[in-house]
């Protein structure tokens, strides 16, 4: 999750915007990860499962910051506010010790499961869109295109194995 684009409007605009929202949701990760920096980074604002612990098939009212790497393969699963962009709980890791499935139900849809019986399921776009719009006619939103289909090409990996 970076920033493509350099603030415009001195500081005020769009691309501030997107660059304030990516700040936040790193400091979601980085503050609860100790070796953050190893991660590539993603939004997800659609997303379910056992997030909270008990099972709902509805969306549930925060988002994911979705970290990932390649090498060891792992993937942490953050769940953020989406009003106060703060934590929401407690990250998961996924990684072969404890990974039972994965599988990609929709182009940029997954879905996750572990061997201790927790289950996650989150839709990455190019665009993460963190208010829905009948919550602000103005809905904040991250530009994650390039991360998008880079974390698309890891989770399909990761169902492959």
């Amino acid at each position: 999750m970076t920033s493509q684009h350099p603030p415009v409007d001195g500081g005020r605009g769009p691309a501030a915007s997107d660059a304030a929202l990516k700040a936040a949701l790193h400091r979601v990760f980085d503050t609860q990860i100790p070796n953050y920096a190893s991660y590539n980074l993603v939004c997800s604002s659609e997303s379910g499962g056992t997030v909270d612990g008990a099972w709902s098939p509805e969306r549930i009212p925060h988002g994911l910051v979705l970290g990932y790497r390649r090498q060891p393969i792992e993937l942490v699963i953050a769940p953020f506010d989406r009003r106060s962009l703060a934590s929401a709980g407690r990250p998961w890791t996924v990684d072969l010790t404890n990974l039972a499935y994965a599988a990609e139900s929709s182009p940029g849809a997954f879905d996750i499961g572990t061997s201790t019986g927790r289950m996650f399921s989150f839709t990455v776009r190019h665009r993460c869109l963190i208010d829905r719009p009948e919550e602000r006619p103005d809905p904040r939103t991250v530009e994650q295109e390039d991360d998008a289909e880079d974390f698309s090409a890891f989770m399909r990996h990761l169902a492959a194995l």
